[in-house]
């Protein structure tokens, strides 16, 4: 439920204050047996693996698991505890969440949240905000992973097309300016002299395309009216961290999976000198070492 907006405290951040790849760190955490059995009261969740420490013991545990939505109830306390939006925040828009491991009492907490894109909407004085958070025990395992989004108020009330669009990763201005570059990249036309064909890119949910014949650049669109020839794509998280990083890493990342193709594999690799450029070309853009 969205929030009325108020008047800001001098430490809340705006929609323009926030940046992609922009990192926050929650304080530890400690999880007590207080707090689980009143979570467990006050969710209603009363199950023997939560609340009965003999049953418990005699599962393959060893002792009573908290529950997992703690983990997520825990991350908007910490969010409130960090105080970066207190009276700026409108509402929660989403939250897609994952249980990787157990949580235990006595474990120690702690959340990574990374600022994964920045989207002015059209009622012009609020934006949307993405986040990817890492729930993590202190001696850095990752229990629980997720993505959420919340709108905050803007400083100033602006045409959503005048904002920076350099982060906006597969974004219709982002495509625009990488497209008029690429065009003028002499590298980038000499390894596609031999194409007829589209490139899709997708950047979590945002899927982007260049149509390209014999080295040009014919269109720049969110969608190919034939569709791709092959389609690139990874998380926000991951082309954040590609495109802010210290290095163009883009060929390691691929080997660990965090990206994903679909489409023909063979344009993908004949294609790969192509690539290369487009990733240093939005790694330019968005200000990164070179």
């Amino acid at each position: 439920m969205a929030a009325t907006p108020g008047p800001a405290e001098a430490n809340d951040m705006y929609f323009e204050d926030f940046r992609v790849g922009q990192s926050f760190q929650s304080p530890p955490h400690e999880v007590t047996e207080g707090a689980l059995l009143q979570f467990a009261e006050v969710s209603g969740d009363k199950a023997p693996i939560h609340v009965d420490a003999d049953y418990a013991a005699g599962t393959q545990f060893g002792q009573r698991l908290v529950h997992g939505p703690y983990g997520l109830a825990r991350f908007f306390g910490a969010l409130h505890d960090l105080h970066i939006v207190d009276s700026t925040v409108i509402g929660l828009l989403d939250t897609n969440w994952r249980y990787l491991k157990p949580v235990f009492v006595g474990d120690t907490l702690i959340f990574d949240i990374t600022i994964t894109r920045c989207r002015r909407t059209s009622a012009r004085d609020r934006g949307v905000i993405n986040r990817h958070v890492l729930l993590k025990r202190d001696d850095g395992t990752v229990v629980q992973e997720g993505t959420t989004a919340f709108m905050v108020q803007a400083r100033t009330s602006a045409d959503p097309s005048s904002d920076p669009s350099a982060l906006d990763f597969c974004g219709p201005g982002w495509t625009k300016d990488l497209a008029a570059r690429l065009g003028q990249d002499e590298e980038f036309v000499a390894a596609t002299r031999s194409f007829d064909g589209t490139i899709g890119l997708q950047a979590g949910t945002v899927p982007t395309s260049l149509r390209i014949y014999k080295g040009a650049i014919l269109e720049a669109a969110p969608k190919a009216l034939l569709g791709p020839t092959f389609t690139v794509q990874a998380s926000e998280l991951v082309w954040a961290q590609l495109m802010t990083g210290p290095r163009n890493d883009f060929i390691p990342r691929t080997l660990r999976g965090e990206f994903s193709l679909t489409g023909s594999g063979y344009d993908y690799l004949r294609l790969t000198k192509a690539l290369m450029r487009i990733w240093e070309t939005a790694r330019e853009m968005a200000g990164a070492p070179v």
